[in-house]
């Protein structure tokens, strides 16, 4: 997958992260918010996102971000 094509199919996951972490807690928005700041505004995240597609190729994009993501966030 091209760079611009690979960020933005991590972004959607991020945004389903974000969303399923919404609804999970109720509507309130700190988790959703954690979730963002850790992929929008940290810089260093996206290539840590893409080592870690590289060391679990045989694990689904979607559960690797999501456990990147709580690592940072909690579930």
């Amino acid at each position: 997958m091209e760079g611009r094509d690979r960020y933005t199919y991590v972004a959607g996951i991020v945004e389903g992260l974000a969303h399923a972490r919404f609804v999970k807690d109720a509507k309130d928005t700190q988790g959703r918010a954690c979730i963002y700041t850790w992929f929008y505004n940290d810089k260093a995240t996206i290539q840590k996102i893409y080592e870690a597609f590289e060391r679990y190729p045989g694990t689904l994009p979607g559960a690797i971000v999501g456990a990147l993501a709580a690592t940072k966030c909690g579930v």
